[in-house]
């Protein structure tokens, strides 16, 4: 028979990441650099819908402690708006490498919602969905703490009449030192719009190509 606990959690072991995140390699990350999306010139206007996200919230704490003595709920901790911070550097970057891009808080940029004017503009819709969104503080012991982050987004772009021109699952993660400043969620954002400014198969979608 199982013991009960008065606090309604039980482990035989003590847990190795929050519930349903992923434990992060240090050893395999590569380093978040400073994004710099590719210099682009576009043809089509681009109205960029607010992210959805389907991405589990985690849950825990003081994981890395060797003496596991509080409540597992110690600490909790979740995204306040993380898919819309994500959209939000996304559509910073694209604007930065020379695209014109609206964005779309209501509407999600869904064909059937846009109006009449922008719909005459014959727009590309770019929408997305976050399915994985993770921020990790690591302590190497007697070495670097660290900073890690894990995103992943189903991107879609359609034509103002809701045709599928592109669909593509990206996935970004990195690590970098910690000092305390580091807007982690901004570079895991703009580290997306970098690689859509690399990858020719999203600007053959938008219509778009690198600057000469």
């Amino acid at each position: 028979m199982l013991a009960a606990s008065s606090t309604g959690c039980y482990w035989s072991s003590q847990p190795q990441a929050p519930h349903r995140s992923v434990e992060l390699d240090l050893a395999k990350m590569p380093a978040l650099t400073i994004p710099a999306p590719r210099p682009l010139v576009g043809t089509r206007l681009i109205v960029l819908g607010r992210f959805d996200t389907t991405a589990p919230q985690p849950i825990g704490g003081l994981y890395d402690r060797d003496e596991y003595e509080v409540s597992p709920l110690y600490r909790t901790y979740f995204f306040k708006d993380g898919a819309v911070e994500i959209f939000e550097h996304v559509s910073d970057g694209l604007r930065a490498a020379g695209l014109t891009v609206l964005k779309d808080y209501a509407g999600h940029a869904e064909p059937a919602l846009l109006e009449a004017p922008l719909r005459a503009r014959n727009p590309v819709l770019v929408t997305a969905t976050v399915t994985a969104l993770q921020h990790d503080q690591i302590r190497e012991p007697g070495k670097t703490d660290w900073e890690g982050g894990r995103l992943s987004v189903d991107l879609r772009v359609t034509e103002a009449n809701g045709s599928v021109r592109f669909a593509k699952t990206y996935q970004i993660e990195g690590r970098i030192p910690y000092d305390g400043r580091t807007e982690l969620l901004r570079l895991l954002g703009w580290k997306l719009a970098e690689t859509l400014s690399n990858d020719p198969a999203f600007l053959a979608a938008i219509a778009a190509q690198p600057r000469a």
